[in-house]
This record gives structure tokens, C-alpha cells and sequence, in this order.
């Protein structure tokens, strides 16, 4: 017997659907894209000259473990934070300890162009200072941080993440201890630095670092420090304080 009108109409409906959708995916480009491999030699490179036009911007640098000996057997940082504008101004506050007496510490520091402002340690009152006397400096912090990513010897793409509102690449690196010295106070000679950057997808610029391994002689083996930038490019004004108060 011959099958009903009804049910050969449906087959034969259902047999240029079938017949359509094969068409479309044969048609339809199905290669693969490779996904772009990004070249970690590249990306620092483009992340010193984004660093190189850096104006403004605030930073962190503290330590996930250890600390920095500021004066060595009295006084101990452990986190330094503020806002720079390139290439001479910094206003900074400085977290530390003293050794003996055990007691939090709290230093703040100005420098505008050949000027240098910092607070008594005892007194808490603002001092005009020397800026050679500083235990530190982050006057050219731009150069210092495009120096640094200058002399990452290896480095290879490790992952990403997102840090903040940021999208990053993760590039890990080794760096001599002496290629440190213009961020880390005393940095000694020869001791081989482990160094995770992270840079934004879009521009590559720097938004945090890593530093894990000594960097100071007095270093513990395990020391590891961790600098973030943060509002990059953004106005800041940086003031000489009142002396005295």
C-alpha cells in the first residue's frame, strides 16, 4: 500500500530541512583561527615605552614575606605607598618597625625637584632633609621601572588575570639583584631575582611586579615583594609641608 499524502509530505519536508542544514555547514568556513601567541620579548618592550610616557601614578611596595632593612639593626620596612609625579616629585608614606624598642613606625616623605621633606621618626614633625640622606628614592620612578623590565633576562608568558578592573598577561622572568637597586634600597650584587610582571592586555602597561627570592644580602631566602601600580596618568598634587608641624 502507499503511505498516506500527509505523512509523505512531512518526510519530504523533513528531508529538505536535513538537506538545508547540511548544505549551510558545508558551506560554512569551520577552520579554526590559531589563537595570537603573544611574544613576551614584545610585550616588555612595549611596556617600557608605555612607562617611559607615564606622567602620574600611585604605587605600592610591599612585602607578602620578610621585610627591608631601612637601618640596618634599628628599623625595618615593610610597606611603602604614595603618588609620583614624573620625574622628580614623590610624596610617600613609609610603614616600619623598629627593632629595639619593638614599636610601628610611620615616616612620611616630599620631594619636589632638589627639595627633600621628611618626618621625625621621634617627633613626627616635618624636617627639611638632604634628599641624599633618604634611605630611598623614587625620583624617575618611570625610568626605574622601564630599566628593571629592560634587564628581565628569559621571560615567558605564564598566564593571565584580571587584577582590579584590568585584564593581564602574566610574564615571568629572572633579574640580577644589582638590576634592582634603583626600587629596593642596598640591593647586593649576584643574587639571581625570580620576577612575575603583570601588564594589561590592551596596552601593556605595567601593573604589578613581583619580586620573589633575596635582593639584600640580609634577605631571608623566601623574602617576596610585591609593587602595584594604580590610578596611571591621573592629576596629583604634591605640596611642600609646613615645617615644624
Amino acid at each position: 500500500m502507499w503511505p498516506p499524502i500527509r505523512s509523505w509530505r512531512m518526510s519530504a519536508v523533513a528531508a529538505l530541512l536535513i538537506t538545508a542544514v547540511l548544505a549551510l555547514g558545508c558551506g560554512a568556513d569551520t577552520t579554526s583561527q590559531p589563537e595570537r601567541t603573544l611574544d613576551a620579548r614584545v610585550a616588555l618592550r612595549e611596556a617600557v615605552t608605555e612607562l617611559l610616557a607615564l606622567e602620574t601614578a600611585a604605587f605600592t611596595l610591599e612585602h607578602i614575606s620578610g621585610s627591608t632593612a631601612l637601618i640596618p639593626g634599628f628599623l625595618e620596612m615593610f610597606k611603602v605607598s604614595g603618588v609620583v609625579e614624573i620625574p622628580d616629585r614623590f610624596e610617600l608614606t613609609v610603614e616600619a618597625e623598629s627593632i629595639q624598642p619593638r614599636s610601628f613606625v610611620e615616616v612620611r616623605v616630599v620631594t619636589i625637584d632638589d627639595l627633600a621633606y621628611m618626618t621625625d621618626i621621634i617627633s613626627g614633625k616635618w624636617l627639611e632633609v638632604e634628599p641624599e640622606s633618604l634611605p630611598f628614592t623614587f625620583a624617575n620612578f618611570a625610568r626605574t621601572l622601564a630599566e628593571i623590565i629592560e634587564a628581565v633576562d628569559s621571560p615567558a608568558v605564564v598566564g593571565t588575570e584580571r587584577i582590579g578592573d584590568v585584564e593581564t598577561n602574566q610574564i615571568r622572568g629572572q633579574i640580577m639583584s644589582e638590576d634592582l637597586g634603583g626600587l629596593v634600597p642596598r640591593a647586593a650584587d649576584g643574587l639571581e631575582v625570580s620576577l612575575d610582571l603583570w601588564l594589561e592586555q590592551s596596552t601593556n602597561m605595567l601593573q604589578q611586579v613581583l619580586i620573589s627570592g633575596r635582593v639584600i644580602a640580609t634577605d631571608e631566602p623566601d623574602t617576596v615583594r610585591k609593587l602595584t601600580l594604580d590610578d596611571i596618568n591621573l592629576p596629583v598634587e604634591i605640596s611642600a609641608p609646613k615645617l615644624g608641624r
